[in-house]
């Protein structure tokens, strides 16, 4: 059988503007003029793997890739909080794309019942993972718990929002800061300094990597990805992290990445990277409000 992808990138230009310039700081370069920016090859993955040894990438079900790109950003955004940032928190599983996707579609623009097609946009999810926040698989919401991904839930929540006895639990895992990434410059700073980044383009690619791990630019997706890594030297790019599962093949870079990063992801070169960036509709994303911190048993019984 053919391989079908599912997209669901619906650009709303307008909307974007309009919320980015309720950002206190609109753009990377405003928003981190004193970040660290050495050209040093930073890959974000191993955070995750640190955080969460059996993470694997699931694959959407329907046009919900703002719920997945966005997703996959706050989980390694919450694993570099904790590994590079060294704050005291626990790492809380992997975020249920349906919430960022739900929230994206319906209480972002004003809570009005989104209908039955799919789709959503960069500005819709940065509103939503800032001011509504992010559910978990694996967590127990007052009952409810979510353990397997559903294309059936995020169409019904793409549809009426996330349900309102859920919205609590959600708020209390929120993106503290998002601004927007415009080229392969400011996106690599970002990544650098351990901030993911959320891509929306129009951008599509071939599914097989060249030598060097790199996809050639090709066709048109409207898409969300999302961007994990950064390399310099004689051919610079960004690492890509697609949801489509075990979509991508041919050599990798470098040859160390786990089989599970490697089968989703592909490298772009920079010049690519600067078209897909310049919509103006890819993010990234700082502080992540996380789980408290677990507290181990206390196997000494207090004597020391």
């Amino acid at each position: 059988m053919a391989f079908l992808p599912l997209m669901g990138y619906t650009p709303n230009p307008e909307a974007t503007e309009r919320f980015v310039a309720s950002l206190p700081f609109q753009t990377l370069a405003s928003a981190g003029p004193g970040l660290a920016d050495e050209q040093r090859e930073t890959l974000l993955y191993p955070a995750l793997f640190a955080v969460a040894p059996d993470w694997k990438r699931g694959a959407q079900g329907i046009g919900s890739c703002v719920g997945w790109g966005w997703a996959l950003s706050c989980d390694i955004l919450a694993a570099c909080d904790i590994v590079i940032r060294g704050e005291s928190e626990s790492y809380g599983g992997r975020v249920l794309e349906a919430s960022v996707y739900a929230f994206s579609r319906v209480e972002a623009r004003g809570g009005r019942p989104a209908g039955m097609s799919d789709g959503s946009y960069g500005g819709a999810a940065a509103k939503a993972v800032t001011q509504f926040g992010t559910l978990h698989y694996g967590q127990d919401y007052g009952g409810q718990t979510f353990g397997e991904y559903s294309a059936n839930r995020e169409k019904t929540w793409g549809n009426a929002g996330v349900p309102n006895e859920l919205e609590p639990f959600a708020a209390k895992h929120r993106v503290a800061t998002t601004t927007l990434a415009t080229s392969f410059k400011e996106a690599g700073l970002a990544i650098q300094n351990g901030y993911p980044v959320a891509v929306c383009s129009g951008q599509g690619f071939g599914m097989t990597r060249d030598a060097d791990g790199f996809c050639r630019a090709a066709g048109s997706w409207a898409h969300c990805m999302m961007f994990a890594g950064v390399r310099y030297g004689s051919r610079p790019g960004l690492l890509c992290v697609n949801s489509w599962g075990a979509s991508n093949s041919g050599k990798h870079y470098p040859e160390t990445m786990p089989e599970r990063f490697k089968e989703c992801s592909f490298w772009v070169d920079a010049d690519v990277c600067d078209r897909m960036l310049s919509g103006r509709d890819s993010f990234a994303v700082a502080g992540y409000e996380g789980f408290a911190p677990r507290r181990l048993p206390d196997w000494l019984g207090g004597v020391i």
